[in-house]
């Protein structure tokens, strides 16, 4: 077991034993006697797939069928952007700016906006869905359900299923892996980029740079230049 799972448990236990305590099924509360591992906030390296990796999943889609023209679109959006999951599912027909090329994702988590240049390879990807394999539906969303009632998908959910299936397709271990995964894989390709963190958090919709420097874990490279640098000056 993890430790993180340990430590539920050890709560789940801690209660039971109160309980008993309390309801004078045992005349000591035994509480106190569980000891759980101690669990550090954003102790975890996020997961993330490498440029290779994103690429290579990418490139297994099958986007002759109407399925592989959706995952693409989806795959894309994430990757490119490095968009929440439910931003994608949020997303508009208005949201599309193709005069100006711009993709608009609007109230993000922190209530912000953010405004993207709409690259040719995400713009032609969304083309190739919209016109030949979004189901017919007057709703703007731009993802929907391929069956009727062609109802916008209700949560990430659905994106987090699409993303598990593709990696797990390119011959990648597709366990723990969600649409966040793809928002580290473009997080680690702006730190590779040598962008300034603010930079990054701006990208990312990050209203706090405290929230971004959680993504600084995945910066392997960069990391061990700074412990490189640190032992120089330490000798």
């Amino acid at each position: 077991r993890t430790r993180v799972t340990v430590a539920g448990k050890c709560w789940q236990l801690r209660g039971f034993l109160s309980y008993l305590h309390s309801h004078g099924k045992t005349g000591k509360d035994l509480s106190a006697a569980i000891i759980a591992p101690r669990i550090y906030r954003h102790e975890n390296c996020p997961r993330y797939l490498t440029r290779a990796e994103t690429e290579h999943t990418l490139s297994c889609i099958d986007r002759r069928t109407s399925d592989g023209k959706r995952d693409y679109a989806v795959l894309l959006l994430l990757s490119t952007y490095g968009l929440r999951g439910i931003e994608v599912v949020n997303l508009r027909l208005d949201d599309i700016d193709w005069r100006r090329r711009q993709l608009h994702i609007r109230n993000r988590k922190v209530g912000n906006n953010s405004v993207y240049p709409l690259t040719s390879g995400v713009g032609n990807a969304l083309l190739a869905y919209l016109k030949r394999a979004r189901p017919p539906t007057s709703r703007r969303h731009i993802f929907c359900c391929s069956i009727p009632p062609y109802a916008p998908y209700k949560d990430s959910g659905r994106i987090a299923d699409i993303v598990k299936k593709r990696v797990h397709l390119a011959g990648f271990d597709a366990e723990h892996i969600g649409a966040h995964t793809f928002r580290y894989s473009c997080a680690q390709r702006l730190f590779e980029d040598d962008h300034k963190l603010k930079v990054i958090a701006d990208f990312l919709g990050h209203r706090s740079l405290d929230t971004t420097r959680r993504y600084m874990k995945i910066d392997t490279e960069h990391l061990r230049e700074v412990a490189m640098n640190c032992g120089e000056e330490l000798s």
